[in-house]
């Protein structure tokens, strides 16, 4: 019942879109308010037994004033509702310290006040802070200069100063002993807090590595299914080539095989990498090459190739297109630049030049013939096709071979 009034009364004024600071604030100025309240209400009735009436209605007076915290909380002027509070407070001790004496011990309140302007403020407020710290030390050097006399009481005799140090003493013991408890009890409650979002933050951690395990898991999967049916589709092809006797369609049924095969290995390179994103271009080279001479054993055995390939990641936008490229240029190196010669020498370059990449594949064969028209052969359509794709400017030159050349910048992912 207790608990719930407390909780209650501490958040009059707070709204769900504030933050946990402004929030602790608010809290804690209406609980300081309502200690006071009481420690005025039981200061009055304990000064009118003592048989000073004067001063117990000035200090219920005060009492009830400070109730107005409350309302001016609930209108939302949290920072006037503040500031409010302590100058009144800061006011209670000036005069009744001055109207009582040093004997009564009022001055003692000038610690829970000190300590209530440290919680309830915020410390980027510093000339606000400022002022509301010197405030109660102006307040207590003009009582010390004046010895007390500015608004002492005729009435009040040694003895009810004597029963009053008691009473100061123990209620401003009770509030000190109140900031100590909600010292302790907040810094439990924000522990916990933070021990709770601290064991989100680890449950989330954890769902968002377990989506991204599944999601590896799943990009793999895809990869190796797309590899093996293309796999497939390339078996396919050698099986249809096996029954082809016409050697222009079997040569066409291989040229497909071999796109099929290198879109395969792309696939391969991405379901072996670590990121199953990039494509590692200088082992998917050395694995086409691999490919292309299995397909063309007859001239594989008498041709050298040399590959210069930088340390290139590539993203599958540009990994596919690519290496198609580089299949049409090793097939037709290997199916017509060295035909009546018993050896020949392929040099394939791959670098990267600022933000632009570059790709050489030159060989020392008879040469490109010097009447082609681009896109008259299948090849010549799918480089230049591909090269557009990649938003490429590639270039052909004959001499002493035949060498190509292509820039282009990455694609990145979609």
């Amino acid at each position: 019942m207790f608990k719930r009034f407390w909780n209650s009364l501490s958040f009059i004024g707070v709204r769900p879109v504030y933050d946990d600071k402004l929030i602790r604030r608010i809290a804690l100025t209406n609980q300081f308010c309502f200690i006071t309240f009481f420690i005025c209400l039981f200061s009055g009735l304990n000064n009118y037994f003592l048989g000073d009436p004067y001063s117990a209605i000035i200090i219920e007076f005060y009492a009830f004033l400070c109730l107005m915290v409350f309302w001016v909380n609930s209108a939302g002027y949290h920072r006037l509702a503040t500031s409010f509070l302590l100058i009144t407070i800061s006011t209670i001790i000036f005069f009744f310290d001055s109207y009582s004496g040093l004997l009564s011990g009022t001055f003692l309140y000038h610690f829970p006040l000190i300590l209530a302007i440290a919680f309830v403020h915020d410390f980027k407020e510093k000339k606000l802070l400022a002022f509301h710290l010197a405030l109660p030390l102006t307040f207590l050097l003009i009582n010390l200069s004046t010895h007390y006399r500015l608004f002492a009481s005729p009435v009040l005799t040694d003895e009810a100063r004597y029963q009053m140090f008691f009473f100061n003493l123990m209620c401003s013991s009770a509030a000190i002993g109140f900031f100590m408890y909600l010292t302790i009890s907040n810094n439990i409650r924000e522990s916990k807090v933070f021990e709770q979002r601290l064991n989100e933050r680890k449950a989330t951690e954890q769902a968002i590595k377990h989506a991204l395990s599944e999601k590896d898991i799943l990009l793999a999967e895809i990869h190796h299914r797309v590899k093996n049916n293309l796999a497939i589709i390339a078996s396919l092809f050698n099986l249809q080539i096996s029954t082809v006797e016409n050697e222009d369609a079997r040569n066409i049924l291989l040229e497909s095989k071999n796109r099929v095969k290198s879109m395969a290995l792309i696939h391969d390179r991405l379901y072996k990498s670590d990121n199953m994103t990039d494509v590692d271009f200088a082992k998917y080279t050395k694995e086409l090459i691999d490919e292309i001479q299995y397909s063309y054993p007859t001239v594989s055995n008498s041709v050298i190739v040399n590959t210069h390939i930088s340390n290139i990641q590539l993203n599958v936008n540009t990994a596919i297109p690519c290496g198609l490229i580089l299949n049409e240029l090793l097939t037709n190196c290997y199916k017509y630049a060295f035909e009546g010669r018993t050896n020949g020498v392929i040099d394939i370059e791959f670098t990267s030049i600022g933000n632009m990449l570059r790709l050489i594949v030159k060989d020392n064969g008879v040469g490109l013939k010097t009447d082609y028209k681009e896109g008259e052969s299948l090849g010549m359509v799918v480089i230049q096709s591909l090269s557009e794709q990649l938003d490429g400017d590639f270039k052909f030159s004959v001499n002493n071979g035949t060498k190509f050349e292509l820039k282009f910048e990455q694609v990145l992912p979609m």
